[in-house]
């Protein structure tokens, strides 16, 4: 299959309106990612779409992953991507609870969310075209948007559900967009957000990588929600007594219910793990070498909620 420049190698994976394709651009050579929107996907998905690739256009960042083209060829619309050869961080801990290890490594766990903690903190500070800040909030981190390749890179991936000031996408009031479990309070409860829910989203990451269980668990989604929003989880050192406190405390603090209470940026998270022990690079790639013999790009069993309507969970 060709769609534009671009030969169609083989599928990698779907996400939540979109199926991942790895394709050979014509001329350069080069391998990429193709992310296909699914034809048939609600109106809405489309502007979504759209809204990503321009987003992550004004995006440059190690820890991000690059967009290269938005095109549309024969009625179908896709964005060409850089091609990270890796795992995604729900893969990594299915394959290391397969090896029968209960959680990652402490030290690769810091390494993991510092690395994303950066990627988003330069999402977060990015102006726009026009010199003002783009106030983008990505709403959907957690462990199947963070990946790990081959050479210890980390990667915080799929803005499709992201919001910023310049965003096209205009959503009706009360509307939640994210993954229960992973959204933060706030934004369970359709209240306005900032740079703040994505510090909360990573907080969860960091608990799940370090701990080997889910933060905010429940059988349904509005449980997870209602955990979410008390501010209900076992404490990290109760699940992993060996835990060290400092890193407990970062937890803590990253998932605090009141957003005032957090870290005020990705960035003060970033230097919160600064003091804390940290892999390296190789040791990342050993890690994902030693744990992930068929490395994809996504998982498809951790898709977001996309639209639906706030429901009284105030009175949860």
């Amino acid at each position: 299959m060709q769609l534009g420049n671009y030969d169609v190698v083989r599928k990698l994976g779907r996400g939540g309106m979109a199926d991942v394709y790895l394709a050979r651009q014509h001329g350069l050579d080069r391998l990429v990612a193709l992310k296909l929107l699914d034809a048939s996907s609600d109106p809405d998905a489309r502007v979504l779409f759209l809204d990503e690739a321009r987003l992550c256009a004004m995006l440059c960042h190690p820890n991000l992953a690059i967009v290269y083209d938005v095109a549309a060829d024969d009625g179908a619309t896709f964005i060409a991507m850089e091609y990270l050869d890796g795992i995604d961080l729900r893969q990594l801990m299915v394959a290391a609870h397969a090896h029968g290890a209960r959680r990652l490594p402490t030290s690769a766990a810091v390494a993991i969310v510092r690395a994303a903690a950066a990627g988003l903190d330069h999402a977060h500070q990015r102006c726009g075209h026009d010199g003002a800040p783009l106030e983008l909030v990505h709403r959907d981190v957690s462990l199947s948007n963070i990946m790990v390749t081959r050479d210890g890179a980390v990667k915080v991936i799929d803005f499709g559900i992201a919001r910023a000031r310049v965003s096209i996408n205009v959503e009706a009031p009360g509307v939640i967009r994210g993954k229960p479990g992973y959204m933060a309070p706030e934004q369970c409860l359709a209240d306005p957000i900032d740079a703040r829910c994505d510090v909360f989203a990573l907080g969860v990451v960091l608990y799940e990588l370090a701990t080997g269980r889910r933060c905010f668990d429940g059988e349904t989604d509005i449980a997870r929600i209602r955990a979410t929003v008390r501010g209900s989880y076992v404490a990290a050192s109760v699940v992993v007594p060996e835990l060290p406190r400092a890193l407990e405390r970062v937890i803590d603090k990253a998932l605090a219910v009141d957003p005032a209470a957090r870290y005020s940026s990705a960035a003060e998270l970033a230097t919160a793990l600064d003091a804390l022990p940290a892999c390296d690079a190789a040791s990342l790639a050993a890690l994902v070498g030693q744990l992930a013999t068929t490395p994809r790009v996504i998982v498809t069993d951790d898709a977001p909620t996309r639209g639906v309507r706030h429901r009284q969970l105030r009175a949860a």
